[in-house]
Protein backbone atom coordinates (compact mmCIF):
# COMPACT_ATOMS: atom_id res chain seq x y z
CA UNK A 1 0.00 0.00 0.00
CA UNK A 2 0.87 3.38 -0.63
CA UNK A 3 1.99 6.15 1.76
CA UNK A 4 -0.82 8.51 0.31
CA UNK A 5 -3.41 5.36 1.17
CA UNK A 6 -1.75 4.91 4.84
CA UNK A 7 -2.05 8.71 5.38
CA UNK A 8 -5.63 8.64 3.93
CA UNK A 9 -7.20 5.52 6.73
CA UNK A 10 -6.22 7.82 9.90
CA UNK A 11 -8.35 10.68 8.43
CA UNK A 12 -11.04 8.53 7.17
CA UNK A 13 -11.60 7.41 11.00
CA UNK A 14 -11.61 10.20 12.31
CA UNK A 15 -14.48 11.67 9.91
CA UNK A 16 -16.04 8.68 10.73
CA UNK A 17 -16.12 9.40 14.03
CA UNK A 18 -16.84 13.29 13.82
CA UNK A 19 -20.04 11.91 11.69
CA UNK A 20 -21.71 9.69 14.40
CA UNK A 21 -20.51 12.57 17.06
CA UNK A 22 -23.17 14.59 15.03
CA UNK A 23 -25.74 12.44 14.78
CA UNK A 24 -25.56 11.75 18.25
CA UNK A 25 -25.82 15.33 19.34
CA UNK A 26 -28.51 15.36 16.72
CA UNK A 27 -30.03 13.17 18.17
CA UNK A 28 -29.49 13.88 21.62
CA UNK A 29 -31.50 17.57 21.01
CA UNK A 30 -34.44 16.13 19.02
CA UNK A 31 -35.11 13.64 22.01
CA UNK A 32 -34.83 16.54 24.59
CA UNK A 33 -36.78 18.59 22.04
CA UNK A 34 -39.31 15.07 22.17
CA UNK A 35 -38.70 15.44 26.20
CA UNK A 36 -39.46 19.14 27.00
CA UNK A 37 -42.35 19.84 24.88
CA UNK A 38 -44.66 17.38 26.84
CA UNK A 39 -43.50 18.23 29.71
CA UNK A 40 -43.77 21.77 29.28
CA UNK A 41 -47.11 20.73 27.09
CA UNK A 42 -48.85 18.86 30.11
CA UNK A 43 -48.15 21.18 33.39
CA UNK A 44 -49.72 24.35 30.72
CA UNK A 45 -52.77 21.86 29.79
CA UNK A 46 -53.72 21.67 33.63
CA UNK A 47 -52.52 25.00 34.46
CA UNK A 48 -55.19 26.09 31.79
CA UNK A 49 -57.87 23.60 33.55
CA UNK A 50 -57.85 21.70 30.51
CA UNK A 51 -59.90 18.63 30.92
CA UNK A 52 -58.96 14.70 31.24
CA UNK A 53 -59.94 14.18 27.71
CA UNK A 54 -56.94 16.53 26.44
CA UNK A 55 -54.69 15.78 28.91
CA UNK A 56 -54.85 11.91 27.63
CA UNK A 57 -54.74 13.11 24.05
CA UNK A 58 -51.78 15.00 24.99
CA UNK A 59 -49.59 12.24 26.87
CA UNK A 60 -50.87 9.68 23.66
CA UNK A 61 -49.59 12.35 21.04
CA UNK A 62 -46.54 12.63 23.71
CA UNK A 63 -45.67 8.72 23.46
CA UNK A 64 -46.35 8.74 19.89
CA UNK A 65 -43.96 11.69 18.91
CA UNK A 66 -41.35 9.74 20.91
CA UNK A 67 -42.33 6.48 19.14
CA UNK A 68 -41.66 7.87 15.41
CA UNK A 69 -38.49 9.96 16.84
CA UNK A 70 -36.43 6.73 18.04
CA UNK A 71 -38.16 4.91 14.62
CA UNK A 72 -36.59 8.16 12.77
CA UNK A 73 -33.67 8.07 14.73
CA UNK A 74 -33.32 4.74 14.29
CA UNK A 75 -33.37 4.46 10.50
CA UNK A 76 -31.36 7.22 10.43
CA UNK A 77 -28.67 4.88 12.45
CA UNK A 78 -29.22 2.07 9.54
CA UNK A 79 -28.69 4.82 6.78
CA UNK A 80 -25.97 6.01 8.06
CA UNK A 81 -24.46 2.54 8.48
CA UNK A 82 -25.21 1.71 5.12
CA UNK A 83 -23.42 4.99 3.60
CA UNK A 84 -20.35 4.21 5.79
CA UNK A 85 -20.03 1.16 4.31
CA UNK A 86 -20.91 2.11 0.84
CA UNK A 87 -18.20 5.15 1.19
CA UNK A 88 -15.62 2.20 2.81
CA UNK A 89 -16.13 0.31 -0.33
CA UNK A 90 -15.36 3.29 -2.53
CA UNK A 91 -12.33 4.22 -0.15
CA UNK A 92 -11.27 0.37 -0.49
CA UNK A 93 -11.56 0.64 -4.18
CA UNK A 94 -9.44 3.97 -4.34
CA UNK A 95 -6.99 2.67 -2.64
CA UNK A 96 -6.62 -0.38 -4.19
CA UNK A 97 -6.55 1.51 -7.56
CA UNK A 98 -3.96 3.51 -6.02
CA UNK A 99 -1.60 1.05 -5.13
CA UNK A 100 -1.88 -1.02 -8.57
CA UNK A 101 -1.70 2.41 -10.22
CA UNK A 102 2.01 2.96 -7.63
CA UNK A 103 3.19 -0.52 -8.73
CA UNK A 104 2.86 -0.35 -12.14
CA UNK A 105 3.97 2.74 -12.51
CA UNK A 106 7.37 1.42 -10.56
CA UNK A 107 7.28 -1.61 -13.09
CA UNK A 108 7.63 0.74 -15.66
CA UNK A 109 10.53 2.85 -14.36
CA UNK A 110 12.21 -0.64 -13.95
CA UNK A 111 11.92 -0.96 -17.35
CA UNK A 112 12.34 2.22 -18.55
CA UNK A 113 15.72 2.06 -16.58
CA UNK A 114 16.51 -1.12 -18.16
CA UNK A 115 16.05 0.06 -21.49
CA UNK A 116 18.06 3.25 -20.26
CA UNK A 117 20.73 0.88 -19.88
CA UNK A 118 20.84 -0.89 -23.15
CA UNK A 119 18.52 -4.05 -21.73
CA UNK A 120 21.31 -5.35 -19.74
CA UNK A 121 18.89 -7.68 -18.75
CA UNK A 122 18.15 -11.19 -20.23
CA UNK A 123 14.91 -12.05 -21.44
CA UNK A 124 13.97 -14.72 -19.08
CA UNK A 125 14.70 -12.51 -16.65
CA UNK A 126 12.84 -9.93 -17.83
CA UNK A 127 9.49 -12.09 -17.93
CA UNK A 128 10.39 -13.51 -14.58
CA UNK A 129 10.36 -10.04 -13.37
CA UNK A 130 6.86 -9.13 -15.03
CA UNK A 131 5.00 -12.26 -14.03
CA UNK A 132 6.10 -12.12 -10.13
CA UNK A 133 5.62 -7.70 -9.95
CA UNK A 134 2.61 -8.03 -12.00
CA UNK A 135 1.06 -11.46 -9.38
CA UNK A 136 1.68 -8.82 -6.49
CA UNK A 137 0.30 -5.92 -8.44
CA UNK A 138 -3.35 -7.33 -9.32
CA UNK A 139 -3.32 -9.35 -6.43
CA UNK A 140 -3.84 -11.99 -8.37
CA UNK A 141 -2.36 -16.37 -7.56
CA UNK A 142 -1.31 -17.29 -11.02
CA UNK A 143 0.13 -15.13 -14.29
CA UNK A 144 2.42 -16.49 -17.18
CA UNK A 145 3.48 -14.80 -20.18
CA UNK A 146 3.68 -16.66 -23.79
CA UNK A 147 6.01 -15.35 -26.25
CA UNK A 148 5.30 -15.83 -29.90
CA UNK A 149 8.26 -17.92 -31.83
CA UNK A 150 8.11 -16.75 -35.72
CA UNK A 151 9.94 -19.82 -36.95
CA UNK A 152 7.65 -22.16 -35.09
CA UNK A 153 4.17 -19.87 -35.69
CA UNK A 154 3.53 -20.90 -31.58
CA UNK A 155 3.02 -19.04 -28.76
CA UNK A 156 5.29 -20.58 -26.12
CA UNK A 157 5.19 -20.50 -22.40
CA UNK A 158 8.48 -18.67 -21.17
CA UNK A 159 7.72 -17.36 -17.70
CA UNK A 160 4.96 -18.78 -15.29
CA UNK A 161 4.74 -17.90 -11.75
CA UNK A 162 2.65 -18.56 -9.07
CA UNK A 163 -0.33 -21.08 -7.50
CA UNK A 164 -0.36 -23.91 -9.83
CA UNK A 165 1.84 -22.69 -12.50
CA UNK A 166 2.99 -25.92 -13.74
CA UNK A 167 -0.27 -26.09 -15.59
CA UNK A 168 0.82 -23.19 -17.67
CA UNK A 169 4.65 -23.78 -17.67
CA UNK A 170 5.79 -25.61 -21.30
CA UNK A 171 2.22 -24.82 -22.59
CA UNK A 172 2.56 -24.14 -26.24
CA UNK A 173 -0.56 -23.44 -28.42
CA UNK A 174 -0.95 -21.74 -31.82
CA UNK A 175 -2.16 -18.43 -32.49
CA UNK A 176 -6.35 -18.12 -33.10
CA UNK A 177 -6.35 -21.25 -31.25
CA UNK A 178 -7.74 -21.24 -27.42
CA UNK A 179 -7.96 -18.25 -25.07
CA UNK A 180 -4.18 -16.75 -25.90
CA UNK A 181 -4.71 -17.56 -29.20
CA UNK A 182 -7.32 -15.56 -29.84
CA UNK A 183 -6.15 -12.69 -28.23
CA UNK A 184 -2.47 -13.10 -29.79
CA UNK A 185 -4.75 -13.22 -33.19
CA UNK A 186 -7.10 -10.36 -32.63
CA UNK A 187 -4.69 -8.09 -30.22
CA UNK A 188 -7.49 -7.20 -27.88
CA UNK A 189 -7.52 -7.91 -24.14
CA UNK A 190 -10.13 -9.91 -23.01
CA UNK A 191 -11.56 -9.99 -18.86
CA UNK A 192 -12.84 -13.77 -18.21
CA UNK A 193 -15.49 -14.65 -15.20
CA UNK A 194 -15.22 -17.91 -13.34
CA UNK A 195 -17.67 -19.31 -16.10
CA UNK A 196 -16.62 -18.63 -20.16
CA UNK A 197 -18.54 -16.16 -21.59
CA UNK A 198 -19.48 -18.51 -24.76
CA UNK A 199 -19.07 -21.90 -26.39
CA UNK A 200 -15.95 -20.70 -28.18
CA UNK A 201 -14.08 -20.12 -25.13
CA UNK A 202 -15.84 -22.95 -22.96
CA UNK A 203 -13.84 -25.93 -24.62
CA UNK A 204 -10.38 -24.15 -23.87
CA UNK A 205 -11.87 -23.16 -20.07
CA UNK A 206 -9.76 -25.51 -17.21
CA UNK A 207 -13.28 -25.43 -15.02
CA UNK A 208 -10.73 -27.96 -12.66
CA UNK A 209 -8.67 -24.71 -11.54
CA UNK A 210 -11.56 -22.57 -9.68
CA UNK A 211 -10.03 -19.89 -11.67
CA UNK A 212 -12.80 -17.52 -10.30
CA UNK A 213 -11.39 -14.14 -12.57
CA UNK A 214 -8.97 -14.31 -15.53
CA UNK A 215 -6.89 -11.16 -17.87
CA UNK A 216 -5.24 -11.70 -20.84
CA UNK A 217 -3.83 -9.14 -22.92
CA UNK A 218 -1.27 -8.79 -26.20
CA UNK A 219 2.02 -7.44 -25.99
CA UNK A 220 2.29 -5.36 -29.06
CA UNK A 221 4.62 -3.32 -31.01
CA UNK A 222 2.98 -1.08 -33.21
CA UNK A 223 0.69 -3.65 -35.41
CA UNK A 224 2.76 -7.00 -34.53
CA UNK A 225 2.17 -8.76 -31.50
CA UNK A 226 4.59 -10.49 -29.43
CA UNK A 227 3.55 -12.38 -26.80
CA UNK A 228 0.77 -12.37 -24.50
CA UNK A 229 0.14 -11.59 -20.76
CA UNK A 230 -1.87 -14.23 -18.78
CA UNK A 231 -3.19 -13.32 -14.83
CA UNK A 232 -5.21 -15.20 -12.93
CA UNK A 233 -7.19 -15.23 -9.57
CA UNK A 234 -7.76 -18.23 -8.39
CA UNK A 235 -10.47 -19.22 -5.66
CA UNK A 236 -10.44 -15.21 -4.76
CA UNK A 237 -13.77 -13.69 -4.14
CA UNK A 238 -13.14 -10.65 -5.75
CA UNK A 239 -12.67 -10.52 -9.12
CA UNK A 240 -11.03 -8.41 -11.99
CA UNK A 241 -12.48 -5.29 -12.97
CA UNK A 242 -12.47 -3.15 -15.62
CA UNK A 243 -9.44 -0.24 -14.57
CA UNK A 244 -7.95 -3.76 -14.05
CA UNK A 245 -8.09 -4.31 -17.38
CA UNK A 246 -7.56 -0.69 -18.57
CA UNK A 247 -4.17 -0.20 -15.91
CA UNK A 248 -3.02 -3.63 -17.68
CA UNK A 249 -3.53 -2.64 -20.82
CA UNK A 250 -1.82 0.14 -20.34
CA UNK A 251 1.43 -1.58 -18.69
CA UNK A 252 1.21 -4.10 -21.89
CA UNK A 253 1.58 -2.04 -24.32
CA UNK A 254 4.90 -0.61 -22.81
CA UNK A 255 6.20 -3.96 -21.90
CA UNK A 256 5.79 -5.61 -25.17
CA UNK A 257 8.78 -3.08 -26.34
CA UNK A 258 10.66 -3.96 -23.65
CA UNK A 259 10.22 -7.17 -24.58
CA UNK A 260 10.84 -6.94 -28.19
CA UNK A 261 14.12 -5.20 -27.69
CA UNK A 262 15.44 -8.01 -25.09
CA UNK A 263 14.42 -10.80 -28.00
CA UNK A 264 16.29 -8.65 -30.52
CA UNK A 265 19.40 -8.53 -27.84
CA UNK A 266 19.36 -11.93 -26.96
CA UNK A 267 19.18 -13.14 -30.69
CA UNK A 268 22.05 -11.00 -31.60
CA UNK A 269 24.08 -12.48 -28.11
CA UNK A 270 23.66 -15.68 -29.79
CA UNK A 271 24.43 -14.97 -33.13
CA UNK A 272 27.75 -13.19 -31.85
CA UNK A 273 28.34 -16.07 -29.71
CA UNK A 274 27.74 -19.01 -33.06
CA UNK A 275 30.08 -16.21 -35.03
CA UNK A 276 32.85 -16.43 -31.97
CA UNK A 277 32.28 -20.29 -31.72
CA UNK A 278 32.63 -20.35 -35.66
CA UNK A 279 35.72 -18.22 -35.38
CA UNK A 280 37.54 -19.84 -32.80
CA UNK A 281 36.73 -23.53 -34.84
CA UNK A 282 38.35 -21.09 -37.76
CA UNK A 283 41.05 -20.04 -35.54
CA UNK A 284 41.86 -24.14 -34.45
CA UNK A 285 41.89 -25.07 -37.98
CA UNK A 286 43.92 -22.57 -39.07
CA UNK A 287 46.41 -23.71 -36.28
CA UNK A 288 45.97 -27.14 -37.27
CA UNK A 289 46.35 -26.30 -41.03
CA UNK A 290 49.90 -24.95 -40.13
CA UNK A 291 51.07 -27.09 -37.85
CA UNK A 292 49.81 -29.90 -40.82
CA UNK A 293 52.21 -27.99 -43.17
CA UNK A 294 55.11 -28.19 -41.37
CA UNK A 295 55.05 -31.18 -40.26
CA UNK A 296 54.19 -32.27 -43.55
CA UNK A 297 56.71 -31.09 -45.51
CA UNK A 298 59.23 -32.19 -42.67
CA UNK A 299 58.00 -35.45 -43.50
CA UNK A 300 56.98 -35.85 -46.69
CA UNK A 301 60.69 -33.91 -47.44
CA UNK A 302 62.98 -36.48 -45.74
CA UNK A 303 61.72 -39.74 -47.71
CA UNK A 304 61.62 -37.31 -50.98
CA UNK A 305 65.48 -35.91 -50.02
CA UNK A 306 66.59 -39.83 -49.58
CA UNK A 307 65.04 -40.54 -52.83
CA UNK A 308 66.82 -38.06 -54.66
CA UNK A 309 69.73 -38.79 -53.14
CA UNK A 310 70.25 -42.16 -53.98
CA UNK A 311 69.05 -41.84 -57.15
CA UNK A 312 71.79 -39.54 -58.15
CA UNK A 313 74.04 -41.53 -56.65
CA UNK A 314 72.87 -44.37 -59.11
CA UNK A 315 72.82 -42.51 -61.79
CA UNK A 316 76.20 -40.65 -61.11
CA UNK A 317 77.85 -43.73 -60.28
CA UNK A 318 75.59 -47.10 -61.30
CA UNK A 319 78.76 -48.28 -63.37
CA UNK A 320 81.01 -48.03 -60.52
CA UNK A 321 78.78 -49.46 -57.94
CA UNK A 322 79.03 -53.21 -56.86
CA UNK A 323 75.85 -55.18 -56.99
CA UNK A 324 75.80 -55.42 -53.54
CA UNK A 325 75.70 -51.57 -53.29
CA UNK A 326 73.23 -51.29 -56.12
CA UNK A 327 70.76 -53.51 -54.01
CA UNK A 328 71.18 -51.75 -50.64
CA UNK A 329 70.50 -48.19 -52.74
CA UNK A 330 67.59 -49.72 -54.56
CA UNK A 331 65.98 -51.63 -51.08
CA UNK A 332 67.01 -47.85 -49.61
CA UNK A 333 64.82 -46.52 -52.30
CA UNK A 334 62.15 -48.67 -52.04
CA UNK A 335 61.38 -48.11 -48.27
CA UNK A 336 61.68 -44.69 -48.58
CA UNK A 337 59.24 -44.56 -51.57
CA UNK A 338 56.57 -46.98 -48.88
CA UNK A 339 57.35 -44.53 -46.06
CA UNK A 340 56.07 -41.82 -48.98
CA UNK A 341 53.48 -43.38 -50.24
CA UNK A 342 52.40 -44.52 -46.51
CA UNK A 343 52.34 -40.79 -45.70
CA UNK A 344 50.01 -39.93 -48.79
CA UNK A 345 47.77 -43.24 -48.21
CA UNK A 346 47.25 -41.36 -44.14
CA UNK A 347 46.41 -37.96 -45.31
CA UNK A 348 43.61 -39.66 -48.36
CA UNK A 349 42.40 -42.15 -45.37
CA UNK A 350 41.79 -38.81 -43.25
CA UNK A 351 40.28 -36.88 -46.05
CA UNK A 352 37.74 -39.96 -46.53
CA UNK A 353 37.16 -39.84 -42.48
CA UNK A 354 36.41 -35.79 -41.88
CA UNK A 355 34.29 -36.79 -44.92
CA UNK A 356 32.05 -39.61 -43.90
CA UNK A 357 33.32 -41.07 -47.39
CA UNK A 358 35.72 -44.07 -45.78
CA UNK A 359 34.11 -47.34 -46.45
CA UNK A 360 34.63 -50.55 -44.28
CA UNK A 361 34.63 -53.81 -46.18
CA UNK A 362 34.22 -56.29 -43.88
CA UNK A 363 34.81 -59.70 -43.90
CA UNK A 364 34.67 -62.70 -40.68
CA UNK A 365 38.41 -63.49 -39.89
CA UNK A 366 40.29 -64.75 -37.59
CA UNK A 367 42.42 -61.70 -35.28
CA UNK A 368 45.70 -63.38 -34.96
CA UNK A 369 46.03 -64.05 -38.96
CA UNK A 370 45.71 -60.38 -39.01
CA UNK A 371 48.06 -59.59 -36.04
CA UNK A 372 51.10 -61.86 -37.58
CA UNK A 373 50.18 -60.12 -41.02
CA UNK A 374 50.50 -56.60 -39.12
CA UNK A 375 53.78 -58.06 -37.99
CA UNK A 376 55.71 -59.46 -40.70
CA UNK A 377 54.67 -55.54 -42.28
CA UNK A 378 57.01 -54.34 -39.24
CA UNK A 379 59.84 -56.83 -38.64
CA UNK A 380 62.15 -54.87 -41.48
CA UNK A 381 61.44 -51.62 -39.67
CA UNK A 382 62.56 -53.39 -36.62
CA UNK A 383 65.47 -55.09 -37.63
CA UNK A 384 66.81 -52.00 -38.69
CA UNK A 385 66.40 -50.37 -35.46
CA UNK A 386 67.43 -53.27 -33.75
CA UNK A 387 64.24 -53.79 -31.86
CA UNK A 388 63.01 -57.58 -31.17
CA UNK A 389 59.07 -58.07 -32.08
CA UNK A 390 57.53 -60.81 -29.48
CA UNK A 391 54.32 -62.32 -30.10
CA UNK A 392 51.68 -64.05 -27.50
CA UNK A 393 48.55 -64.82 -29.41
CA UNK A 394 45.30 -66.76 -27.71
CA UNK A 395 45.09 -69.59 -30.36
CA UNK A 396 41.21 -69.74 -29.16
CA UNK A 397 40.23 -66.28 -30.05
CA UNK A 398 37.21 -65.84 -31.90
CA UNK A 399 36.79 -64.54 -35.45
CA UNK A 400 35.43 -60.72 -35.92
CA UNK A 401 34.06 -58.82 -38.47
CA UNK A 402 36.43 -56.56 -40.05
CA UNK A 403 37.95 -54.85 -42.55
CA UNK A 404 41.21 -56.79 -42.58
CA UNK A 405 43.45 -54.05 -44.80
CA UNK A 406 42.05 -51.14 -42.09
CA UNK A 407 42.56 -53.20 -39.02
CA UNK A 408 46.17 -54.23 -40.41
CA UNK A 409 46.95 -50.42 -40.91
CA UNK A 410 45.88 -49.84 -37.26
CA UNK A 411 48.06 -52.46 -35.77
CA UNK A 412 50.98 -51.44 -38.05
CA UNK A 413 50.51 -47.70 -37.26
CA UNK A 414 51.17 -48.73 -33.20
CA UNK A 415 53.82 -51.21 -33.78
CA UNK A 416 55.40 -48.59 -35.11
CA UNK A 417 55.06 -46.23 -33.10
CA UNK A 418 56.46 -48.91 -30.52
CA UNK A 419 59.62 -49.34 -32.42
CA UNK A 420 60.07 -46.05 -32.85
CA UNK A 421 60.34 -45.08 -29.59
CA UNK A 422 61.95 -48.75 -27.78
CA UNK A 423 65.84 -48.26 -26.99
CA UNK A 424 68.11 -50.14 -29.14
CA UNK A 425 68.14 -53.76 -28.21
CA UNK A 426 64.51 -53.53 -26.41
CA UNK A 427 61.18 -56.00 -27.43
CA UNK A 428 58.37 -55.00 -28.45
CA UNK A 429 55.39 -57.35 -27.48
CA UNK A 430 52.25 -58.10 -29.38
CA UNK A 431 49.38 -59.69 -27.37
CA UNK A 432 45.89 -60.94 -28.00
CA UNK A 433 43.18 -62.09 -25.70
CA UNK A 434 39.65 -62.48 -24.98
CA UNK A 435 37.54 -59.69 -22.55
CA UNK A 436 34.18 -61.05 -22.75
CA UNK A 437 32.44 -60.64 -26.56
CA UNK A 438 35.18 -58.32 -27.29
CA UNK A 439 38.67 -59.28 -28.92
CA UNK A 440 41.74 -57.17 -27.90
CA UNK A 441 44.98 -56.61 -29.38
CA UNK A 442 47.84 -55.25 -27.08
CA UNK A 443 51.00 -54.20 -28.05
CA UNK A 444 53.71 -52.78 -25.62
CA UNK A 445 57.09 -50.52 -25.65
CA UNK A 446 59.66 -49.94 -23.40
CA UNK A 447 60.12 -46.39 -24.41
CA UNK A 448 60.08 -43.36 -22.13
CA UNK A 449 56.93 -43.24 -21.26
CA UNK A 450 53.74 -40.97 -22.08
CA UNK A 451 52.86 -38.26 -19.65
CA UNK A 452 49.57 -38.38 -18.06
CA UNK A 453 48.74 -35.02 -18.89
CA UNK A 454 49.51 -36.20 -22.82
CA UNK A 455 47.08 -39.17 -22.69
CA UNK A 456 44.02 -37.42 -22.64
CA UNK A 457 44.80 -36.46 -25.83
CA UNK A 458 47.21 -38.40 -27.89
CA UNK A 459 44.45 -39.66 -29.98
CA UNK A 460 43.74 -36.10 -31.29
CA UNK A 461 44.35 -35.07 -34.46
CA UNK A 462 48.24 -33.42 -34.38
CA UNK A 463 47.74 -34.47 -30.78
CA UNK A 464 51.08 -36.80 -30.36
CA UNK A 465 53.14 -34.27 -29.62
CA UNK A 466 56.79 -34.82 -28.66
CA UNK A 467 57.62 -37.86 -26.22
CA UNK A 468 58.73 -36.62 -23.53
CA UNK A 469 62.33 -37.05 -22.80
CA UNK A 470 63.55 -38.02 -26.30
CA UNK A 471 63.21 -34.77 -28.52
CA UNK A 472 62.07 -36.72 -31.06
CA UNK A 473 58.62 -36.49 -33.14
CA UNK A 474 55.60 -38.72 -33.23
CA UNK A 475 55.08 -38.12 -37.40
CA UNK A 476 52.46 -36.40 -38.75
CA UNK A 477 50.39 -36.80 -35.79
CA UNK A 478 47.55 -38.29 -37.37
CA UNK A 479 48.10 -42.03 -37.15
CA UNK A 480 46.66 -42.38 -33.73
CA UNK A 481 43.62 -40.46 -34.93
CA UNK A 482 43.76 -42.77 -37.74
CA UNK A 483 43.99 -45.40 -35.59
CA UNK A 484 41.12 -44.16 -32.97
CA UNK A 485 38.71 -43.28 -35.96
CA UNK A 486 39.13 -46.85 -38.00
CA UNK A 487 38.74 -48.47 -34.44
CA UNK A 488 35.38 -46.66 -33.69
CA UNK A 489 34.00 -47.49 -37.41
CA UNK A 490 34.18 -51.57 -36.42
CA UNK A 491 32.54 -50.56 -32.95
CA UNK A 492 35.46 -50.95 -30.67
CA UNK A 493 37.74 -49.02 -28.78
CA UNK A 494 41.61 -47.59 -28.28
CA UNK A 495 43.40 -46.85 -25.31
CA UNK A 496 47.00 -46.41 -23.78
CA UNK A 497 48.21 -47.72 -20.01
CA UNK A 498 51.95 -45.54 -19.72
CA UNK A 499 54.47 -45.24 -17.03
CA UNK A 500 56.92 -42.75 -17.34
CA UNK A 501 60.28 -44.12 -17.90
CA UNK A 502 58.94 -47.96 -18.11
CA UNK A 503 57.18 -47.75 -21.14
CA UNK A 504 53.49 -47.72 -22.70
CA UNK A 505 50.87 -50.61 -23.74
CA UNK A 506 48.31 -49.28 -26.48
CA UNK A 507 45.42 -51.73 -26.66
CA UNK A 508 42.72 -52.51 -29.30
CA UNK A 509 39.83 -53.73 -28.72
CA UNK A 510 36.89 -55.02 -31.47
CA UNK A 511 33.75 -56.74 -30.94
CA UNK A 512 33.98 -60.43 -32.25
CA UNK A 513 31.65 -62.03 -33.85
CA UNK A 514 29.56 -63.82 -30.77
CA UNK A 515 29.15 -60.13 -29.65
CA UNK A 516 27.61 -59.14 -33.34
CA UNK A 517 26.15 -55.04 -33.95
CA UNK A 518 25.47 -54.88 -30.05
CA UNK A 519 26.42 -51.41 -28.55
CA UNK A 520 30.00 -51.24 -27.32
CA UNK A 521 30.64 -50.07 -23.41
CA UNK A 522 33.19 -48.11 -22.62
CA UNK A 523 36.79 -49.49 -22.01
CA UNK A 524 38.25 -48.71 -19.28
Amino acid sequence: MSDESQDTAPDLERLNRRAWTLWMLAFAVILALTVAVPTLYLPLLQLLGADGQWIQNGTTAWVSLAGLVTVFCLFIVFKQRELLKMRDALVADEQELQDARTRLSEITALFQLSTTLNLQLQLNAILEIIVRRVLATLKAQQSSIMIYNPETGLLETRASYGLEAEYARNAKTRVGQGIAGWVAQQQQAIMLGAQAPNEDFGRHYKTNRNITSALSLPLRVGDRCVGVLNVNRINHPEPFREHHRDMLRLFAEHVGAVIDRAEVMERLSAHAQALETTNLKLSEMNRMKDVFLSTASHELKTPLTSVIAYSELLDEHGGTLSLEQRSEFLGRLQQEAKRLLALIDDILDLSRLETGKLSLRRELLPVNAVVRAAVETARPLAAKHGVTIEQRLDESLAEAEIDEVKIRQVLVNLLVNAIKFSPERETVSVATRADGGFVVVEISDRGPGIHPDETAHIFQLFGQGLREGDGQTSGLGIGLHLVKRITELHGGHVGVNSVLGQGSTFWVRLPSAELGAQPVPNAA
